[in-house]
């Protein structure tokens, strides 16, 4: 090794933890909320609820069993409605091995039908695969107030994905349509999709498809009302002025 001396939670690229240090950052300054509504870009919120790392629907299935049938009748056919299918095989409908919620989890039911027909309809492999990628995505940040949900995926040096921005989109319209009652909403709430990174690895199509976009070098000015120049999470968000 040579003589230099460098800092990792300066190189540090890891999305998680710049992440974490937002989501610290976020849940400053309560009851008024401050940076939380300067990242919002709102005057003021009213009852803020703000999650990180969001498996709602992997969590709300688990809490559900074993009586999660009905949740994964309704999942289906929303995914269904979603690739615009018609002629898929309804979970009801499933082998009883596969539907059993001890004996197969709703990630394994497209590898399971597979296995047990041989050959997978198209239909049932679009929303059956759809499912299984609803099960392995956690958005990265959801915050809840008012009448919106508003849900961010968030890069930090990598580049933005349109396939992946669609697919948090549509788990949004998910925990929307079936799970808002859980979030603390009293009917659907109004969905504001967003992408949090860096300028240049945020493609013109991507930000088509978002609400808003935050790029990581507004962060810090927010940071700064809250936190002495020597906090740490400070110094680890203000890096993305170097980038």
């Amino acid at each position: 090794m040579g003589d230099a001396h460098l800092d990792y939670s300066i190189y540090n690229r890891e999305e998680r933890d710049i992440c974490a240090h937002l989501f610290r950052l976020l849940l400053e300054d309560q009851p008024n909320w401050g940076p939380l509504c300067q990242f919002l870009g709102v005057e003021a919120v009213t009852n803020p609820r703000v999650y990180c790392e969001v498996a709602l629907i992997r969590d709300a299935y688990h809490a559900r069993k074993p009586d999660s049938g009905e949740f994964m009748s309704e999942l289906v056919e929303l995914v269904a409605r979603q690739e615009n299918v018609d002629n898929h095989t309804p979970f009801p409908k499933l082998p009883d091995a596969i539907k059993n919620p001890g004996r197969t989890h709703p990630k394994q039911i497209r590898f399971k039908l597979k296995d047990e027909w041989g050959e997978l309809p198209e239909s049932d492999d679009a929303v059956y695969g759809a499912v299984q990628g609803m099960f392995n995505a956690k958005p990265d940040l959801a915050i809840c107030d008012g009448d919106t949900l508003y849900v961010y995926e968030a890069k930090f040096t990598e580049k933005f994905d349109l396939d992946q921005i669609h697919r948090t989109g549509m788990i949004a319209a998910v925990w929307s349509a079936l799970l808002y009652t859980d979030l603390g909403f009293n009917s659907p709430p109004r969905i504001s999709l967003r992408a949090l990174g860096l300028e240049d690895k945020m493609p013109p199509a991507v930000r088509h498809e978002v609400e808003q976009f935050v790029t990581w070098g507004s962060i810090p000015e927010i940071a700064e009302s809250v936190w002495a120049a020597s906090d740490f999470s400070l110094q680890v968000l203000s890096k993305v002025k170097d980038l």
